[in-house]
């Protein structure tokens, strides 16, 4: 008699995953509510003043960021809120010291009796994938949740800007090429978020390169990995490829050994997703495997829908210092996007083999 049971990395390969759907106008009802972040790109205000525009209240929690740059859009949501008679309700993330906020956020929106729209257009990876895991570990999972997106419509630096550090880097060694943010602070490691793994065992880093190579070179120092798989992204217009290139050469990951390279959508989750499964099937009963979301929004979305199921990967995080300049971080307001969450929540619980 065959009594195997679907394991929660089996059902989500298996699933038939939603896709992320663009959108003109977000609708939200008085019971519903929208997780926002004060961050300090354009593109922190969009999606609310979107909402807005459909002159129905709703609720807000409105997630404050410490530290504090001088840019971020706290002021402005509160007041866009107080103009639409929209209720607001306040907490504080610690960037520097995040462990716990998940389960902040769930006793806050515990008296939530609608739909809850993350709004992930200004969020940190660390926070995406700790706010989706902690929906995911609610009784009834990611029902009635859905992620609000609002992407940007330039993504600096400039291909001219990028080429030109590469040849200033080639030509002199101790020129630090440096586009985004300046170091690291911590590599990050929340309660919540990890795993236990028997003492010997090798891990494998499950990486998304990025422009700051610094969190890179901090993940590799911090943690000593015995491998490497690296998730490069694609971005989905064809004038910003270049960037991938120069991600390459940036992080030099060609002289990085014992090293696997995929590469998926930087917009569609879904892609992500079933390469995290397919390193799991591949790697997870043999090695501890260590997962860093430094990627895109949309990578980042599709790390937290596969830490919400699969409970035996830790996630470690390169907290920045700080950022150059934040108010050239991402410029203007492009394409809106929803993704529904509800398809997963119906995982099987444990982690059944065939028997």
């Amino acid at each position: 008699m065959n009594l195997s049971v679907q394991t929660p990395d089996e059902w989500l390969a298996a699933l038939a995953k939603p896709s992320l759907e663009t959108v003109s106008q977000f609708v939200l009802l008085p019971d519903d509510w929208l997780v926002i972040c004060a961050g300090f790109e354009d593109r922190a205000l969009a999606v609310l003043q979107n909402a807005v525009s459909g002159q129905t209240s709703f609720n807000i929690l409105l997630v404050r960021y410490e530290p504090i740059f001088q840019e971020n859009k706290l002021s402005a949501i509160r007041e866009i809120s107080r103009r639409a008679g929209i209720r607001v309700t306040e907490a504080i993330y610690n960037r520097q010291e995040p462990a716990g906020f998940g389960s902040t956020m769930l006793e806050k929106l515990s008296a939530c009796r609608g739909r809850i729209f993350v709004d992930i257009s200004a969020m940190s990876r660390l926070l995406i994938v700790q706010v989706l895991v902690a929906l995911g570990t609610r009784s009834d999972g990611f029902a009635n949740c859905f992620v609000a997106y609002a992407e940007a419509s330039d993504y600096p630096p400039s291909q001219l800007d990028a080429e030109s550090e590469l040849a200033k880097s080639d030509s002199d060694a101790s020129h630090s090429i440096l586009f985004l943010s300046s170091g690291v602070f911590d590599v990050t490691i929340v309660p919540e978020l990890s795993s236990f793994a028997p003492a010997g065992t090798q891990t494998r880093l499950i990486s998304f390169p990025s422009l700051d190579a610094h969190q890179l070179t901090a993940l590799r120092n911090e943690l000593q990995p015995s491998r490497f798989s690296f998730i490069e992204g694609i971005p989905p217009s064809p004038r910003n490829k270049w960037r991938q290139q120069v991600i390459f050469s940036v992080n030099q990951l060609d002289k990085i050994p014992d090293t696997e390279r995929f590469q998926t959508s930087t917009l569609d989750y879904r892609e992500t997703l079933d390469c995290l499964l397919k390193l799991y099937s591949n790697h997870g009963e043999r090695e501890r495997l260590l997962v860093s979301p430094t990627g895109s929004k949309g990578q980042t979305v599709a790390v937290g829908i596969f830490r919400a199921q699969i409970k035996d990967v830790q996630i470690v995080y390169p907290t920045l210092w700080s950022y150059l300049k934040p108010d050239r971080y991402t410029l203007g307001i492009g394409p809106f996007h929803l993704l529904p969450l509800a398809q997963f929540s119906a995982a099987p619980s444990g982690y059944g083999r065939d028997a």
